[in-house]
This record gives C-alpha cells, structure tokens and sequence, in this order.
C-alpha cells in the first residue's frame, strides 16, 4: 500500500476557513420540533442542515449509497463485564498481519463504517461492534452507559477478538472517546499491542454542540436540551410510522451531519441508525459528553501511528477539538477535511477510506510489541 492519492485536504495545526451556514427558518423548525420524542433525540446528536432534494435527484445515485443484507464473514456476540452482550462483527482474512478495531458514534451502530470496511478488510483484519445499547447489542441497566463503561467494553472486544497481532483502532466521535478512555485504563496496551489509533471528529474533552449559533446561544441550547429531553422519555413514544416524524426525521439528519450536498437515500441510512436508537440510552449518554475529560490519554498516543481527521463544516465536534489532540500529541497526522460535517465517514467515504488505509500501512510495520519507542510523561 502507499499513502491516498488524493490531495491532501486541509491539514497541520492551522485554522479551518470553511464555515457553517445557519438559516433562521431552519432553527425556528429545529426549536419548533423539540416537542416530539424523535425530533429531540436528532436534536441532541446534533443533525440539522437543508431539506433533502426530491426523488428525482436521488435517481441513478444508488450506486452510492449503502445496501443493507450484505454478507459478513463472522458474526459473533462479546460478553462484557456486567454481562450486557455486544453484537461483534467480522471480516476479512484470519491471517492478515494487522486487526482494525472500528468503534461507532453516539446514537448510531456498526453501519456506518458501511463504506470502510468493505474496502480495509482488503487489507487487514476488520472487527466491527455496536456499543451498548446501540444497534444489535444489548441495554445496560439504567445509568450503565457511561463513556467509561464503552472503554472497558472496548478492552473486552479486544480481549475476545484479537488476543495476538497488532491493532489499529479507529473511532468516530463516541467511539473516539471510547479509545481515549480505554487509554488511559489500560496504557500498557500502546505501543505494544495497539500500533495505531485514528480519531474522527472526536474530542478529549467537554462538547457541547454549537449547532451553528453564537457561543451563548449554543449553551443555552445544550442546557435545555438536556432538562427537555430527560423530560420527554418519560412520554409515550409516537408512532414510528408515522410520515411527518419520517420526514422531520430526515430533515434534521440532513441539516447538521453533512455540509455537502448528498444523495436522500445516504440521508435515510444515517437517520434509521439514530431512530433506532432507544431514547433512554440517548438520555444515559447525553449529559457524559458535557463532563468529558480525557487528556490524560492523550500522551498514551505518543507511542503509536495517531491520525487525527475533523470536519471543516462539524457542527458537533468542531475542528479545535481535533487540533487540542494533535497538539498533545506529537508526530500525529491532522487532518482537516473541507465541505464535511460530523458524519465525514458517510459523506467523504473513499477519503476517510484512504487516510485509514495508510494508517494501517504504516502501523502494520510495528512488530507486535514494538511501538514507538518514545516513553510516555
């Protein structure tokens, strides 16, 4: 393999100049929606931008969407330490010299590695699980979803799918936090097990989502938000069918996870994934993000191949959070992706492909054991 032939996007510890546009029609919509249970859950992960375009523009752009019943090479359940049992899935061949470790973001599930893991099973062996809660795994008790607790799940998915061999591991926000957290528990990992960590629109610290407002009006926001929704899970659900929570559904995915125009179909994916998320595991969450505090990991990943990739246009993440990690951490690869927002995955995927895929070059030539050999402060 050789490092992506693409252009390099906007990359080093400079400043982003792509920037979000807000529309006051579209908040007024946002705020006016936050008394359905669907539309606070989006809210709070953060998606909003345009109306999706209509059928007839979504023609002929299958080809570059997701196709759900594709065939895996192994499927498997992990147990974790509190017996809440993780869907583990599988690919590529057993013998690869490298395991990539793929951890998903918050309210979404194993899917939306959807274009990736295809193409690094090629590669490497790929190992791909839904957090707690989310996708095919099961709900903890209540309060048993802690940032910290999908770390020590993380470790425990280690444990049972890669007991040998090197390991990339990549998250995409929550599950870069996950990685972070599994850091700082367990640093004896890196350098010798762990080769390679790549973190996506992720944070080692507090997020609150700007959402495309001023900072004042963005914190208001997250705190209401967060009494609202506490509220709101304890009414009835409404009917999933129905087509104005389908439609709503679809414009608030659109408006805050993608800042280019893409398909109504790629829109759907993203949107199924939250929807099917349960509303209490969202609430467990929820208030984590606001306390998170993981730098102390970040000198742990001074000992391996660290790629760091933000979205010019993230209205969750923004890119300072990523260049706050790249900066505690020497040697990292920053990458600041334009016209991309938080579900940069889904919306760049053969460019996210690409930046993983060397990564994995380069951490597959660290023999087990042998990782950077710079010590940890």
């Amino acid at each position: 393999m050789t490092r992506p032939s693409h252009p390099r996007p906007e990359s080093g510890r400079h400043r982003a100049t792509a920037r979000p546009r807000a529309s006051l029609l579209g908040l007024a919509v946002s705020a006016g929606l936050t008394v359905t249970r669907t539309a606070l859950r989006l809210a709070t992960v953060g998606l909003a931008r345009d109306r999706s375009r209509g059928p007839a523009a979504v023609a002929g752009e299958n080809a570059a969407v997701p196709l759900r019943g594709r065939a895996r090479h192994e499927t498997t359940v992990v147990t974790a330490e509190d017996g809440v049992r993780l869907h583990v899935e599988i690919d590529g061949p057993p013998n690869a010299p490298v395991t990539v470790v793929l951890c998903h973001g918050y309210a979404l599930n194993a899917e939306s590695w959807y274009f990736q893991r295809a193409a690094l099973a090629r590669e490497a062996r790929v190992v791909t699980w839904d957090h707690r809660g989310h996708g095919r795994s099961e709900r903890a008790r209540s309060g048993g979803t802690t940032i910290e607790m999908l770390g020590r799940d993380l470790f425990t998915v280690l444990e049972r799918t890669a007991p040998k061999g090197p390991v990339v591991l990549a998250g995409h926000s929550m599950g870069g936090m996950a990685i972070l957290t599994l850091a700082a528990a367990h640093p004896e990992l890196f350098g010798r097990r762990v080769t390679g960590v790549a973190l996506l629109a992720t944070s080692a610290g507090p997020v609150n989502a700007s959402l495309g407002l001023p900072p004042q009006a963005a914190t208001a926001v997250n705190w209401a938000a967060l009494r609202v929704i506490s509220a709101v899970a304890r009414l009835p659900a409404l009917p999933r069918s129905s087509p104005a929570v389908r439609e709503l559904t679809l414009l608030l995915s659109r408006r805050c996870s993608f800042a280019s125009d893409v398909p109504r179909a790629l829109v759907a994916f993203l949107a199924d994934m939250i929807h099917a998320t349960p509303l209490d595991v969202v609430v467990d969450l929820l208030p984590r993000f606001a306390g998170l505090n993981a730098f102390a990991a970040l000198p742990v990943l001074r000992r391996v191949e660290t790629l760091v990739l933000a979205a010019a246009n993230d209205l969750i993440t923004s890119p300072e959070h990523s260049r706050v990690i790249a900066e505690a951490v020497p040697g990292a690869d920053l990458v600041v992706v334009p016209n991309a927002g938080h579900a940069v995955l889904l919306e760049h995927p053969a460019l996210v492909t690409g930046y993983l895929l060397d990564l994995i070059n380069r951490a597959a030539g660290a023999p087990d054991g042998e990782g950077r050999a710079e010590p940890v402060s």
